[in-house]
């Protein structure tokens, strides 16, 4: 497939898919249905900062979008909590950890596009329940924070950003030639659902994994996902249709 595929995304989010889809001449056309917002989690950074001593060998910081890493680094200057910058990192999929390096974080476990997939690593890799700090997003799956308590480990949760939904009048024209839509999330799924007029663009939508997928099924929207929930799954895909 070669033209445009509209992708539920910022412009400053896309580079790392677009240069996968550079060799095949698709270029993507950013529709961000959700915007990025700091957040300063007043409680969260009180309970950790009080957890501080039972931060000790064998604990983690974990990471599940690329959005956390630079915004938990200057929120660990903020709150003059910079030995939690001395833990190893594990984060869901490989553009979460390059994130997290380029923030200069210690990175040791990479997990699949998954929060399940990556505590269930965690688990598997610790033999005795222990600490974890999970740097997120106000709104976040479950699973990955469910699956560690249950194992029995410590679990603070600290929020760092926000994704809030796009004014209409903000959103870019859609532009011609769309041979595709790649939905990044379930509420971006609603979101472009509700920006292009309560149906579905008469063309071909993918969306990043099952979760995305199930989620847009049940609006109407029939998604195609990777083999993998990664970029570079999904790049090939594209390139291939």
């Amino acid at each position: 497939m070669s033209g445009f595929v509209l992708i539920t995304r910022h412009p400053s989010e896309c580079r790392g898919l677009q240069s996968l889809l550079d060799p095949c001449g698709l270029k993507l056309r950013p529709y961000p249905v959700l915007r990025l917002l700091d957040v300063h989690d007043e409680a969260g950074w009180r309970t950790v900062k009080d957890h501080l001593p039972d931060l000790v060998r064998g604990s983690w910081l974990v990471m599940a979008s690329p959005r956390a890493p630079e915004r938990f680094v200057t929120e660990c200057e903020r709150n003059g909590a910079n030995s939690l910058l001395e833990l190893p990192v594990a984060t869901v999929g490989s553009g979460t950890a390059a994130s997290a390096r380029s923030a200069n974080l210690r990175v040791e476990l990479v997990g699949p596009g998954n929060g399940a997939g990556l505590a269930r690593q965690l688990i598997e890799a610790n033999e005795r329940p222990t600490t974890v700090v999970f740097d997120c997003g106000r709104d976040r799956r479950p699973e990955l924070p469910r699956l560690l308590s249950q194992a029995g480990h410590q679990l603070l949760q600290v929020v760092v950003y926000r994704m809030d939904p796009t004014p209409a009048r903000e959103l870019p024209p859609l532009g011609p030639s769309l041979e595709g839509v790649v939905l990044t999330s379930p509420r971006a799924a609603q979101l472009y659902l509700d920006g292009v007029g309560g149906l579905p663009l008469p063309c071909r939508h993918w969306a990043l994994g099952p979760t995305t997928r199930t989620a847009a099924a049940a609006i109407g929207i029939d998604c195609s996902i990777p083999n993998e929930p990664t970029l570079e799954s999904l790049a090939e895909v594209l390139c291939k249709s």
